[in-house]
């Protein structure tokens, strides 16, 4: 199974839970509609963005598990490589 499949479903999950709570508590607390609804609002928003952030910091970490080098422009990579094996030579 491919990695982004994996994580498929991660961001609608996390920011669908969110605003479940939100709701919740919009209800217990028996907001108005307009104020609960700016609530919701931005409490999707934002953890949409932390749904993001959280779902590419993973797929960095396993990208670096693996070994791959992501950050590093095509003639460093080989560089890299090279210092790599002299090292594992000496």
């Amino acid at each position: 199974m491919e990695d982004k499949e994996k994580l498929k479903n991660l961001r609608a999950m996390i920011v669908l839970t969110a605003a479940l709570i939100a709701q919740i508590l919009n209800i217990v607390y028996k907001r108005d509609v307009v104020v609960s609804m700016l609530i919701l609002l931005a409490v999707i928003v934002i953890f949409l963005m932390i749904a993001n952030i959280g779902i590419w910091l993973i797929e960095k970490i396993r990208n670096m598990e693996k070994g791959k080098q992501i950050l590093l422009p095509p003639d460093q990579k080989e560089s890299s490589e090279e210092e790599a094996k002299e090292a594992e030579q000496s």
